[in-house]
């Protein structure tokens, strides 16, 4: 299992990312993860992909706090993308492409 100051330092980036506005954890998570969107557009849909996700992770660690789950939720490099596109993306075998096949 986890070791003490392991559950103390997720508790407190929990506790910090609650403290930020949805703008500021915006901002760190495309720093953090290197996020650039072709237009403004499809940046906007990223945002709110992402604060769908931050509704997500509060619900989800009311829960963890209450007892009712044993792990907490918190934000990785796939908060901006919808569990369609994960799905789609990030599930499933991929071959090596055989290069002696036409």
């Amino acid at each position: 299992m986890f070791s003490k100051s392991v559950v103390i330092l997720l508790s407190l980036v929990v506790v910090t990312m609650a403290a930020l506005t949805a703008e500021e954890q915006w901002t760190n998570f495309k720093a953090t993860h290197g996020k650039k969107y072709d237009s403004p557009e499809e940046e906007q849909r990223r945002f709110k992909i992402f604060q769908n996700t931050l509704k997500t992770i509060e619900e989800h660690n009311k829960k963890y706090e209450a007892g009712e789950v044993t792990w907490q939720m918190g934000i990785n490099q796939f908060a901006d993308v919808t569990e369609e596109e994960m799905k789609k993306f990030h599930t499933g075998l991929l071959l090596p492409k055989d290069e002696n096949s036409n």
